[in-house]
């Protein structure tokens, strides 16, 4: 019979599981209970018959937390980026790279490695873990990360599958601690920003960074649902944001901005409110979603941290 699962409310998280009866999550024992299924973002819930032992990663997100829920040694597999070597905050050594640095999957070596649990995420290419999985039957967790509320209930629905729920429930406990903290500095003022992440192409709000755009008050001027194409730069000299904000990826500096006749004009580059994000941070959805939250706050509310050393 299917194990199913109920998560804390204190973390206002509830899972989905199978058609079966409930148990609540155990508080403090050492090994977990198998079979387990949990919902993820798949199409179908994940279903682990026993503790993984070979974890392959093909998100780097979902990598950082599977190493921060302390299942580091069980790692065999994980994306280009991900550094390696002996310490708690690194993957293993032997861990080979199964996903490039331009995110194509090296579907033949994830095949080699035996995986016992593929996590991705829904922007995974979804013909390879397809491929994957039917030559390995290898078990599928898709990780959720539109949002902070997502990282959170990632860490506890995989802190489960690996057999970790008491780290994952004081790591979750960790990460909503210090978005408390950060959120409790922020303006009460609302800024309004544009997001760049190259050629004028911005985030939409169901996404990790316009999450941490909310939650940090800013408005993008770009609204709710930008799209895929550019912003058109009429749009943005019109609405003429607060703070300009790009990804580190985006190769937009504000030596660029001012550089280029069609955005110089614009308040923020007249007056250096221009940031770079690290794309590898707010773009992630991984264990140090508060350290992001932090960056974009201060990037939008520079006076509210302004004592930090």
């Amino acid at each position: 019979m299917r194990t199913c699962l109920l998560l804390p409310l204190a973390l206002a998280l509830l899972l989905g599981a199978a058609a079966c009866g409930e148990r609540s999550e155990p508080l403090g024992e050492l090994e977990q209970p198998y079979p387990v299924t949990v919902r993820g973002a798949g199409e179908e819930p994940a279903v682990v018959p026993s503790r993984p032992e070979r974890i392959v990663a093909l998100d780097a997100g979902a990598a950082e937390l599977i190493i921060a829920l302390g299942a580091r040694d069980r790692l065999v597999g994980i994306p280009a980026g991900i550094p390696k070597g002996d310490g708690p905050r690194q993957a293993p050594p032997a861990a080979v790279e199964v996903v490039s640095p331009n995110l194509r999957i090296r579907t033949d070596e994830v095949v080699e490695l035996e995986p016992d649990l593929l996590v991705a995420a829904p922007t995974t290419d979804q013909l390879d873990v397809s491929r994957i999985r039917r030559e390995t039957e290898a078990p599928l967790y898709v990780q959720p990360g539109s949002s902070v509320d997502d990282v959170l209930r990632a860490t506890l629905e995989l802190g489960f599958l690996v057999g970790e729920p008491v780290n994952a429930r004081a790591l979750a406990s960790r990460i909503r601690s210090d978005i408390a903290v950060v959120e409790d500095r922020i303006a009460d003022e609302p800024v309004t920003t544009f997001v760049d992440t190259g050629f004028f192409v911005t985030v939409p709000l169901r996404s990790l960074l316009g999450d941490l755009i909310v939650r940090a008050n800013g408005e993008s001027i770009a609204g709710e649902t930008p799209g895929v194409d550019p912003v058109p730069l009429s749009r943005i000299l019109r609405l003429d944001p607060d703070v300009y904000l790009a990804t580190s990826d985006s190769r937009v500096t504000l030596r660029s901005l001012r550089d280029d006749p069609r955005t110089r004009k614009l308040t923020a580059v007249e007056e250096g409110r221009v940031r770079v994000l690290p794309s590898d941070l707010v773009q992630r959805a991984g264990p140090n979603v508060a350290q992001a939250l932090e960056r974009v706050a201060k990037a939008l509310h520079p006076d509210a941290f302004q004592n930090d050393g």
